[in-house]
């Protein structure tokens, strides 16, 4: 438990953001690491998984003016919840798993559970917010900037339908502007899951799939996903 605790103070950051959440539409809204900065009331963890894609447990926030959503067995894609701050908010949870819980204010739940362990909590409606920043990992200072997280300018996603936060996106990616800027990637992990790529040029992106289930996204649009061994190909994205 006190590893959790540790390891979450690290990149958190109590903030005087309570009441003022603009452009907030639904009562109560999930997001994840994929953003570079995140609010949030409620954090969800698992000891055993950064990028859990099972949270053993099930969570039932109830507020003030009868909104209720239930979530179960979920992914990191809903590792952080943001709530309403004009209305009271309650949560019922239930942990399947020992080392499962969430974070809400400066209280730490859960992470050494017995199966079934139950309980409810009046949530404290102080908002956190984490800043993921950027990787370094594969940035070479060059046109091509690779992030785990999604800038606002970001013009390539990369996805593995397996995994949400994945270790070898297995296959080759390729991109050339006409100038002669270039960068390659093969097997690389989440943490160039986003790709800027510099203003004023006409792309080409080449890319082959060695595995059945990745692929990405440009302008919306999805490749790749249901790929055969080897699958290849080439796009053109126009930035001038």
């Amino acid at each position: 438990m006190k590893k959790a605790a540790v390891l979450l103070s690290l990149v958190l950051f109590s903030g005087p953001l309570a009441g003022c959440l603009e452009g907030q539409e639904a009562p109560i809204s999930y997001s994840s690491s994929a953003q570079c900065t995140v609010s949030w009331h409620v954090a969800f963890f698992d000891l055993s998984n950064d990028a859990f894609s099972e949270w053993g447990g099930e969570v039932t926030f109830y507020g003030s003016d009868g909104s209720t959503d239930t979530i179960r067995e979920f992914s990191a894609e809903k590792q952080f919840v943001l709530l309403d701050p004009s209305l009271e908010w309650s949560m019922e949870y239930t942990f399947f798993e020992g080392d499962v819980g969430f974070m809400n204010g400066e209280t730490m739940y859960g992470g050494d559970n017995a199966y079934g362990d139950t309980g409810r909590i009046d949530i404290t409606l102080m908002v956190q917010t984490v800043d993921f920043g950027g990787s370094n990992e594969y940035n070479e200072g060059g046109p091509v900037t690779y992030s785990h997280c999604a800038p606002d300018d970001y013009h390539v996603e990369f996805f593995d339908r397996s995994a949400f936060d994945f270790c070898c996106w297995d296959g080759e990616i390729e991109f050339i502007s006409e100038t002669g800027g270039q960068s390659t990637l093969d097997g690389f992990s989440s943490a160039a899951k986003f790709v800027v790529l510099e203003q004023g040029h006409l792309w080409t992106m080449h890319y082959t799939f060695y595995e059945p289930d990745i692929g990405f996204i440009v302008d919306g649009k999805e490749y790749g996903g249901n790929n055969q061994n080897g699958d290849s190909g080439s796009i053109t994205i126009d930035l001038t």
